[in-house]
């Protein structure tokens, strides 16, 4: 039975510290600070008040490899509207600067390095390139150790490549040693210093990663438990290797390579150059260059690739032939110009695929076409101990992939930015903006109507939540290694963001773990600016945060429609940790179902913020800003576990979602609701109403939930 608290205000005067936490420092409320005031005050508590305190944390938890923004907000909470805009607001004016963005997916794993901040980071090369004119690529190669009778082999073939390219390819070769010096010094050297057979760690490395959270092998069903051996291998190698040494090699490697494209799409000549096929083998791999019309087939057979260029066609790569990097493949660029092109990836051998950096950098840039890509795992904007960069500037993409794709760092960065068009994004798991530990998993679609898929029918595992239920990590979702329970090193997770910009009518759907979401110290961010968008999934997910971790959904504008199909999502935060949820403007629809809205569970944060419009909200059983106890006796029930809803303006209606209340009963979706006929108003909730509910369990005073509309 729900029912006010006529206890709290005593308990509090009696010196019962909910935060254990006196007076600090300014709260840095967001806008419409005054209704959160008042929404606090209801309940007792001031702005300062809502934190989550080091030393209270301390006596449950803290882990290895824990990120600085995550203690950042844990401190002060309401520093993470401000935090998450001002991030992204940056991120979408340097979208086109993929040197910048390389840095700031660095910078969020606490290692970024600004080169080129105080001036010219390629002026040597640029030099050198300008110098030496339609000789500069012949001296490139020859710098790589190409031996002068090979180069003249193709002697006509180059003397019929256009300045420019030579320019660009000289740019990237001459740039070459310095970006490989940062890797060697960075990773190669602790790998030797540990005695690791470098093949031998690649192999285990990656198929530990691609296998993450109570998973099921691909191929025969069956669980696939962590060895302890591959968990101090990997432990000892992030211990050891220079992370920031990692970064500079990655942006090093991005700012040349987006350098060399910009000297080859500003080439006045360009629709006019020929045809020609140039490659050259080089002990850092294979120089390939396709100049002119024509659409191309780059099928390298088993050679590596340090660089390829392509001014012209709708052109196919098969897998590994563009921007693959991987421990003996350190470096691996691509650049397509334009026309309509593939990149494939065929089975489950070909891994991984384009744009991943695997122990090393793997850069692909395309500039225009309407575009495919396709891979198994580890693809499309991946790092592993290194750092994937895809760019595809323009046109209608489709992004088809399995697992570890679309933006997904583990121990490194994976970056996706894609510009203008209207794109497709599917994937299954570990994808679409998706951290691991040390990893940082950045996506920015800067325009276009987007969709957003986390395939909900192709793969048999149900993982936790039964056969009915899939577990992705994607969309924004950052995951740690939990081992409290089993050996006891566990591993705080990195930092995700998936960023929609522009006023695009964007679609988001997946399961359980999506949209904003994180488990064990990880963050986990959805943002998007503008459009009327469309979000669906069924638990943990929509600004949602198990376990130590902080979930972030913002949604600038938009006449939007959420849907949750489960339980624990829309705002939901579990055992010490934050969910934040913000709608800034629009005619919103929420059916959120149970344990949602603004929910939580033992000692965790949940705001639900929707700041404008005439918004309808769907609910049944504990939400709207409440906290659902759980009481065991001990400390935690008496700590701050605090619901919040709060909707800053327009008129809203309130309606009870029929079906079972019980936990039991939210496993069982009623169906998307089209009409409001029928359906009973909520009795405590309206415009212009603040209600406080609360299970009646006076043992456990620090459970805490308030909702609050403006009108």
């Amino acid at each position: 039975m729900l029912k006010p608290w006529s206890w709290q205000l005593p308990l509090l005067l009696l010196g019962v510290s909910l935060c254990c936490s006196a007076a600090r420092t300014t709260a840095y409320l967001p806008e419409q600070s005054e209704l959160f005031e008042r929404a606090l005050g209801e309940a007792g508590l001031s702005p300062e008040d809502v934190r989550i305190n080091a030393a209270d944390l301390a006596l449950w938890g803290g882990d290895k490899y824990r990120l600085s923004t995550h203690e950042f907000i844990y401190d002060n909470p309401w520093k993470t509207s401000a935090y998450t805009r001002s991030l992204t607001n940056g991120l979408l004016q340097n979208s086109g600067n993929l040197g910048s963005l390389v840095t700031s997916g660095f910078t969020r794993l606490d290692c970024g390095v600004r080169l080129g901040l105080v001036g010219d980071e390629l002026a040597s090369e640029r030099t050198r390139v300008e110098e030496l004119g339609g000789d500069c690529l012949a001296v490139a190669l020859s710098e790589l150790g190409v031996e002068a009778s090979d180069a003249a082999v193709q002697q006509q073939e180059y003397a019929s490549l256009p300045l420019e390219v030579k320019q660009a390819a000289a740019l990237v070769l001459f740039s070459t040693p310095r970006i490989l010096r940062y890797r060697d010094e960075a990773l190669t050297k602790p790998v030797k210093e540990l005695r690791l057979d470098p093949q031998e760690l690649y192999d285990r490395v990656f198929a530990f990663t691609i296998n993450t959270f109570e998973e099921e092998d691909d191929t025969t069903g069956s669980e696939v438990p962590d060895e302890l051996d591959d968990v101090l291998l990997l432990e000892s190698l992030m211990d050891s290797i220079d992370w920031n040494l990692l970064s500079a090699g990655a942006t090093l490697a991005a700012i040349t390579a987006q350098e060399a494209e910009r000297i080859l799409s500003g080439a006045d000549t360009l629709a006019g150059w020929p045809a020609v096929h140039y490659r050259m083998s080089t002990p850092l791999g294979l120089v390939a260059i396709s100049c002119g019309p024509g659409d191309d087939r780059h099928d390298f057979g088993n050679q590596a690739v340090l660089l390829s260029l392509d001014t012209a066609g709708s052109d196919s790569y098969p897998a590994g032939t563009a921007s693959t990097a991987s421990y003996d493949q350190p470096l691996s660029i691509s650049i397509d110009l334009s026309g309509d092109d593939d990149y494939a990836a065929s089975g489950r051998d070909d891994i991984p695929s384009a744009a991943a950096g695997v122990f090393g950098y793997g850069v692909l840039i395309d500039a225009a076409g309407n575009d495919e890509y396709a891979c198994r795992y580890g693809g499309a904007g991946f790092g592993l101990f290194g750092c994937g960069v895809l760019a595809d500037y323009a046109g209608d993409d489709s992004y088809e992939g399995w697992g570890n794709c679309q933006a997904s760092g583990v121990m490194g960065l994976g970056l996706l930015a894609d510009g203008n068009g209207n794109d497709s994004y599917h994937a299954f798991k570990y994808s679409q903006a998706y951290a691991g530990t040390m990893g940082s998993g950045l996506l920015v679609d800067s325009d276009g109507n987007d969709r957003y898929l986390a395939d909900m029918e192709s793969h048999f595992n149900g993982g936790l939540y039964g056969p009915d239920h899939h577990v992705h990590f994607c969309q924004g979702s950052a995951y740690g290694r939990r081992a409290d329970f089993v050996n006891g090193h566990s591993w705080a997770g990195g930092f995700a963001l998936l960023l929609d910009g522009g006023s695009g009518a964007d679609s988001y759907v997946g399961d359980c773990y999506v949209q904003g979401n994180s488990y064990w110290y990880a963050i986990g961010m959805l943002v998007d600016k503008g459009g009327a968008d469309s979000y669906r999934s069924a638990q943990y997910s929509q600004a949602s945060a198990p376990h130590f971790s902080i979930g972030i959904l913002q949604d600038e504008a938009g006449d939007d429609r959420y849907i949750v199909t489960r339980r624990q999502s829309m705002g939901h935060g579990r055992d010490w940790s934050l969910a934040w949820f913000e709608d800034v403007s629009g005619n919103d629809w929420y059916q959120g179902a149970r344990t949602t809205l603004g929910t939580s569970h033992v000692n965790a944060i949940s705001v639900f913020w929707d700041r404008a419009g005439d918004d309808v909200y769907l609910g049944r059983g504990p939400c709207l800003g409440q906290s659902e106890p759980e009481a065991n006796g001990s400390p935690r029930d008496w700590l701050l576990t605090l619901g919040l809803f709060i909707d800053g303006g327009g008129t809203d209606r309130y309606f009870e979602l029929p079906g079972d209340p019980s936990y039991e009963g939210s496993d069982t979706y009623i169906g998307d609701v089209e009409s409001l006929e029928g359906l009973m108003p909520l009795e405590y909730a309206g415009d212009g109403r603040t209600w406080q509910m609360s299970a009646a369990v006076p043992d456990a005073p620090g459970y805490l939930g308030v909702g609050l509309d403006a009108e």
